[in-house]
């Protein structure tokens, strides 16, 4: 048993290694750095980057190095806006657009240490006090750094990907916020399970070593 507890306890530890939350906010030049890998990656592909990089400054002047939560507030369109040489171009449903984005940004999340952390559609209206209409959809994504954001828009922009979102969503607002009440915690939620499967294992060797008592 003591071999199973010390590989757990490196399961665990190799996972909030990769989980991350602590670190170095973004320095000036770094992300002088990271605005013009994307520009290039843009301009190979014919795409503009202005928007994408006043984004990018306005994400990292806020930065404490620290994890934070990427909420998205999502109007979808009627239909999707695929160009005629696309392969989608037939295609109508933004849904579908969207489900590509969802498949391709996961692993990018991923291998970052982010992830969603909650995802809902809008179910109706209450309190409105602003200009904007209802939403559609309400996502709630948890990065690791905001370093770790700018390299994934970085890697996006030498991709078609984004563009699977953009045909799908007429409006959104995207904003950063850091929790201060909440009860979701990855850290702990893995550290219940690992203990959970500790124990259940643990009884399990026990159960066998009293029926083999009882064989003898």
């Amino acid at each position: 048993m003591k071999i199973l507890y010390a590989a757990l306890l490196i399961v665990y530890v190799l996972g909030l290694s990769w989980y991350g939350g602590s670190g170095d906010p973004v320095e000036d030049a770094e992300l002088e750095t990271y605005i013009k890998s994307m520009a290039r990656n843009s301009d190979a592909r014919g795409k503009d980057s202005s928007k994408a990089a006043k984004y990018m400054r306005a994400l990292a002047a806020k930065d404490d190095g620290n994890e934070f939560v990427m909420v998205n507030l999502i109007r979808f369109r009627e239909k999707s806006l695929y160009p005629k040489d696309s392969p989608w171009a037939t295609e109508s449903d933004p849904m579908l657009a969207d489900a590509r984005y969802g498949e391709g940004v996961i692993p990018l999340l991923l291998k970052r240490g982010s992830l969603p952390i909650f995802v809902s559609s809008v179910t109706g209206g209450f309190i409105n006090e602003t200009t904007h209409g209802e939403w559609d959809t309400v996502a709630m994504v948890r990065y690791r750094s905001v370093r770790d954001m700018l390299q994934m828009m970085v890697e996006m922009s030498s991709t078609d990907l984004a563009d699977h979102k953009w045909v799908a969503i007429e409006q959104t607002h995207v904003f950063p916020v850091k929790p201060k009440i909440s009860l979701i915690s990855l850290r702990l939620i893995i550290g219940i399970i690992l203990l959970l499967f500790a124990t259940a294992v643990r009884h399990l060797v026990n159960l066998l070593k009293r029926k083999n008592s009882q064989v003898d």
